[in-house]
This record gives structure tokens, sequence and C-alpha cells, in this order.
């Protein structure tokens, strides 16, 4: 039986959608045609303001709740948006903390099963962008580092389309959900047998 932990921030979450529209169940509708379901088990584990550090420091009691012995784990991660973020005069992580955050959490759960990460999205501030993009070259060298598939999503929704959905600048809408969950899909195609 495979259970799929979906790890990540309030854009995983599917803040400012109901449940069916957001990208976590879109890509449950193209993973439950490849799995069985049951006995494959879904949990959606985003979580508002986490950054890459939050998500850490729960990752350990979120997966030792919901584990089955026997079960085989397929953990999708994606943070980023929250770390680059800048609620005071300076982003909420600094770089450092960010790579080290991630590096930790791709190796914990890597030794739990296997992992699939995805870069954190646009948002509508271009300085905050430029910060995304300089994590994202981190997270993509951290993962190859350690034999992780990374699904770059950055690119294909750093347009107009995307960025004028995001309903507070951050979070996307019904359609910008459409977008992420295609992007993610097309990746997962190269990972997922």
């Amino acid at each position: 039986m495979h259970i799929f932990y979906f790890f990540g921030d309030s854009i995983t979450l599917g803040v400012n959608v109901l449940p069916k529209n957001s990208f976590y169940q879109l890509i449950l509708d193209n993973l439950q045609e490849k799995f069985s379901v049951p006995p494959t088990k879904f949990y959606n584990l985003g979580a508002c303001k986490n950054s890459s550090g939050e998500i850490l420091a729960r990752f350990d009691n979120e997966f030792s709740a919901r584990n089955l012995p026997g079960s085989t784990p397929v953990f999708f991660l994606m943070c980023g948006v929250v770390d680059t973020m800048k609620f005071t005069d300076t982003p909420y992580c600094t770089p450092t903390e960010s790579k080290d955050n991630y590096t930790s959490l791709i190796q914990k759960a890597k030794a739990k099963g296997q992992i699939i990460a995805i870069s954190p999205s646009p948002v509508a501030n271009e300085e905050q962008n430029q910060r995304l993009q300089e994590l994202i070259s981190v997270q993509e060298k951290i993962c190859a580092e350690n034999a992780v598939p990374y699904i770059n999503i950055f690119p294909k929704l750093h347009n107009q389309e995307f960025i004028a959905d995001l309903k507070d600048g951050v979070h996307p809408s019904e359609k910008g959900n459409e977008l992420m969950a295609k992007a993610i899909n097309t990746g997962l195609k190269n990972y997922l047998g």
C-alpha cells in the first residue's frame, strides 16, 4: 500500500479555494488513475505560514502518526514561499537557514520513503520572485546531491496568466490551482511508474 504525504505551506493546504479545486486534489485525481484506491491513502499536510523550518520541526510527528507498517511512503515536499517572505525588513529565513532546513528535510524523508520535491510557485512580488529563483537553484542542487527528483514548476507559472490569478498576491484561485496541477502532473510522468 502506498501512502502519499503532501508537506508544505498554505499553498499546499489550498487556502482560498474549496478542497475539490486545490492542486492537491487535482494531483490526487491523477494519482488515483495509477494506484488503486483503496488501499492507497493521501494526506494533505500543508499548514499556513509554514517555512522549511516549521515543516522540518513537525515532519517526524506528522509522519509517525499516519505511518502504517508495511506501507510505501511517498512524500511530496513543497516549500519556500514563506522562507522568502519579508514580514519585516528581512526575509523570514536567511538563505543559509533555508538551505540547512531543506537539506535536513530531504534527508529525513529519504530515510523513510520516496520523495518528489516540488519548487515553490511564483508570487505577485517580483523582488520575492528573485529570492524564490535563488532558493530554487539551491533546492535543485540539494535534490541532485541526494538523488531526489525535483519538479521545477516556477518557470511554467511565472507568467501573467498565473500572477494575475493570485487572489492575495500569493495564493492561486481555482484557475491557478489547475495550472499548478498541470505543471506538477507533467513532471510526475517522469518519476512515477
